[in-house]
């Protein structure tokens, strides 16, 4: 018997106790003399109550309200002694819970009939209680489940649920045997109590030993893996206490028997279940004892449908997923009934095309000793539509900003896939938390013109960044100021009361930044994205960005690939228009850029070739993305394919390069999920003459290439456990080049922590390949450097998205700088507003 089943046992004795006196008492107050032996030898007589009161309350108020409670009233004729009045009257006194002693007696006897007096004995009223014996952190919960208030009646009742809290509160924390001893000191002048709760927690006490019997077909090991809220103590989990918890317990028994319900056997069933001490030598343990009871193995005989009208007998059972012959399973006949992930099962079904009522009730027949059938009688009921769609929450947001992401609209057929893919784009805008949408919006259904009306409403995050930071760069101290804003309203830009600080609410995106350190390096930048150009999906916009690198300012430099005295410029100009496809589904989209750069090499760098070099660039990609959430995906899939072409125009820079990115994530569990992400690069000559521009430079992190030379030119690649440009071809043995191919894998085991609309949080593991070749004649699939370690993304609102991490290399690699030694192994990096390209 475990610990609550014995404490529920001992209050219902404590209760039978506390009435035995109660009943004593109404059976002996109902004595009308003095003298006990003459109480027995009286003759009933029956008599009018000639004047009945209270004694034992001051307050004429109370004494009025017994008096009626009681019943009893003046010329009413009773029956002295043994009337069933005087029993009753004193029970529903009792019942106020105002008094702990109740009396009916007889004051005096004249001819007019008899004197009674109710006299009562108020129940003191709590001044204070406290706990000890415990720490102060026990105290203050305990404090909270207590329902003790002070300045009222304290009952028997009371005390005992205060101690049955308190010992259920030792009991969740591993300390069944824990006792309370309550101290009362009554003060009997004002009537009031003050109570100490004595507590003896006794010692901890784990689960030594789980003893399975009756099973066969699944062994003991598994049976106990699957226990994962009751397991054993061992001493390799030093960390960890494996106390006992009643309701995890419970929960364990109930995955047992799914366990072999997944595995055929229907009958499968726990005959029974012990938890008790065992205190041997002073040290108590718990041993849990459970005796199985497995059955037969059963197989699918047939499987019927009635009902279905819409789909028919071998599309339903295509769905279901169960043939005649296989092994029965109830996860696969659940999920496959009810609900899925790929939304492939019979309630998805129906529920997409309009049919809200839709139910099945299955029913599962034992034939032939080990066989099932299974039936399912089906309602379809009538075609549903959207009704109202109702936004509410959006206090900066516009509200035609949420509808366009809506794939629901008034009279359309109802479909709860339409309103899952809502929920979805509403996430991948990053306005709102995850938890007020992952909710979905509340139903209202109008059975009488059959719709369903739905009401979205949103919870506002702050999506915009602020980044103001220094930088200890290639050239020194470098100061950065940028601004993100990503829900802008450049139509309210002139309008009065919008700035509050920014016009905001229009989905628009508009990014601004300044770096320098003064007149030896500056960098500007600007861009702006109109997600829906003309009312349609397609979202436009430019990018503009000017770098300029002043060598003439008489700054000192040591790096050996930087040149004093020299002067380096670096301009872009990008145009894109996007679109959102509706083939092969909607989650394809188009990308269209062009895009110029302008490189003037002064002899300052040597990785460039010197002089003016220019470029235009046709750019075009296709991808297709599902993730449930941008940031913080935990499942879904990104993949996209890129091609930029830069045409040999005589004195522009020419190549072609391709990129095919990849991104997949599995949920595993509540908040847990697994992320794989490939990334592979190839960039070519058109002519035939080296390509010296947008190579690939592979490791380091965001937070190194800001305000830097680093990405003049280049393709970064960034990667977790290296610094930056550590990885790739070099020439001459130590200069950095870059890479013509590349090869990148990461996997991530990710626990989405904290999703409060204040901060986000989610720590992961992490195991990064990648290496860039200079060429196919070096290529080599096999030869990676690894990585590996721990890190978190955090998004904070202003700063916006946050990532720390520490990674341990696995191979030694060419230094870039002094900064770095090849033999490093673990490297702490950090990165403010952007990833690591997961």
């Amino acid at each position: 018997m475990t610990r609550r089943r014995l404490s529920a046992v001992l209050s219902l004795l404590v209760v039978l106790g506390l009435l035995a006196p109660m009943a004593q008492a109404q059976t002996e107050s109902l004595a009308l003399a003095d003298d006990p032996t003459e109480r027995l030898t009286q003759t009933p007589q029956a008599i009018q109550i000639s004047e009945i009161r209270v004694e034992g309350v001051a307050d004429e108020n109370t004494q009025r309200f017994v008096l009626q409670r009681s019943g009893l009233a003046t010329g009413q004729t009773v029956t002295i002694p043994g009337d069933q009045a005087f029993s009753e009257a004193i029970r529903d006194i009792y019942d106020l819970g105002l008094f702990d002693d109740v009396k009916i007696v007889e004051e005096q006897r004249t001819e007019g009939g008899v004197h009674l007096v109710i006299r009562v004995r108020e129940v003191p009223r709590l001044d204070d209680y406290s706990f000890t014996g415990v720490k102060r952190s026990h105290r203050k919960d305990l404090a909270e489940d207590v329902s003790l208030i002070r300045r009222t009646s304290l009952r028997q009742g009371d005390v005992q649920r205060a101690v049955q809290v308190i010992e259920d509160f030792y009991d969740d924390k591993g300390h069944p045997l824990a006792s309370v001893d309550v101290q009362r000191e009554l003060d009997e002048e004002t009537n009031t109590v003050d109570v100490t709760f004595a507590i003896d927690k006794g010692p901890r006490v784990e689960v030594a030993d789980i003893q399975i019997d009756g099973n066969s077909t699944i062994s003991e090991r598994k049976l106990r893996r699957e226990m994962k809220g009751t397991k054993e103590k061992r001493w390799w989990r030093f960390w960890k206490k494996e106390t006992f918890n009643e309701n995890k317990y419970q929960e364990d028994l109930n995955t047992l028997l799914r366990t072999y319900n997944e595995r055929g056997y229907y009958d499968a069933r726990i005959e029974q279940d012990s938890v008790y001490i065992q205190n041997e030598e002073g040290d108590p343990e718990m041993i849990v004892r459970l005796l199985i009871h497995e059955g037969p193995q059963y197989h699918i005989r047939h499987v019927d449908w009635e009902g279905n009208t819409v789909y028919t007998d071998a599309q339903l059972s295509r769905s279901l997923d169960l043939e005649a012959g296989e092994v029965y399973n109830s996860s696969k006949l659940e999920e496959n009934l009810y609900g899925n992930r790929q939304s492939s099962d019979i309630y998805s079904l129906y529920t997409n095309r309009g049919y809200m009522r839709f139910n099945a009730q299955p029913t599962v027949t034992v034939v032939e000793g080990d066989s099932l059938d299974l039936s399912f009688d089906l309602f379809e009921g009538d075609i549903y539509e959207f009704g109202t769609i109702t936004i509410a929450g959006n206090e900066n947001t516009k509200e035609h900003v949420i509808r366009r992401e809506l794939y629901t609209f008034p009279g359309q057929t109802f479909s709860r896939e339409l309103i899952q893919e809502s929920i979805r784009r509403l996430m991948q805008l990053s306005y709102f938390s995850q938890e007020s949408l992952s909710a979905g919006p509340s139903i209202n259904l109008d059975e009488a013109n059959k719709r369903v009306d739905l009401a979205y409403t949103v919870e506002e995050v702050g999506s915009d960044q602020l980044q103001l930071s220094g930088t200890w760069g290639g050239f020194g101290l470098i100061l950065q100021l940028q601004f993100g804003f990503n829900n802008f309203s450049a139509q309210n830009l002139f309008k009065r009361g919008a700035w509050r600080p920014i016009p905001r609410g229009d989905g628009q995106k508009l990014s601004m930044g300044v770096q320098t350190n003064g007149r030896f390096y500056q960098s500007y930048s600007l861009s702006f994205t109109e997600p829906w150009f003309r009312g349609r999906p397609t979202p436009v916009g430019f990018a503009l960005s000017h770098s300029r690198i002043d060598g003439s300012s008489g700054q000192s430099n040591t790096s050996f690939f930087l040149r004093q005295g020299g002067r380096f410029i670096n301009s872009s100009v990008r145009l894109f228009y996007d679109q959102r496809l509706k083939w092969p589904d909607d989650k394809f989209n188009s990308s269209t850029g062009l895009r110029y750069q302008f490189y003037n090499n002064e002899d300052w760098t040597t990785t460039l070739p010197r002089g003016i070099s220019q470029e235009i660039t046709a750019q075009q990609s296709f991808s297709r993305n599902s993730l449930d959430n941008p940031m913080f995906p935990q499942s879904g899939s990104n993949v996209s394919l890129s091609l930029d072409v830069a045409p040999p125009i005589p004195g522009f820079i020419q190549y072609h390069k391709w990129r095919f990115r990849s991104s997949w994530n599995i949920p595993l569990a509540n908040k847990l999920s697994f992320g794989v992400n490939t990334d592979y690069g190839y960039i070519g000559s058109l002519t035939g003459d080296p390509v010296n521009f947008q190579r690939f430079f592979v490791g380091g992190s965001p937070f190194e290439t800001s305000g830097g030379f680093f990405a003049f030119g280049s393709d970064i690649v960034y990667m977790r456990g290296y610094p930056l440009q550590a990885v790739g071809p070099r020439r001459n043995g130590d200069e950095v080049t870059g890479g013509t191919i590349l090869n990148k894998y990461s996997a991530e085991l990710r626990f989405m922590a904290v999703t409060s609309p204040q901060v986000q949080a989610a720590p992961y593991l992490f195991f990064d390949a990648a290496n860039t070749y200079d060429s196919f004649q070096t290529y080599n699939p096999a030869s990676l450097f690894r990585a590996a370690g721990v890190g978190a993304r955090l998004f904070l609102p202003i700063l916006g998205m946050l990532e720390l991490s520490y990674g341990y290399n696995f191979d030694e690699f060419v230094p870039v700088n002094s900064r770095h030694e090849g033999n490093k192994r673990g490297f702490f990096q950090f990165s403010l507003g952007q990833g690591f390209g997961q």
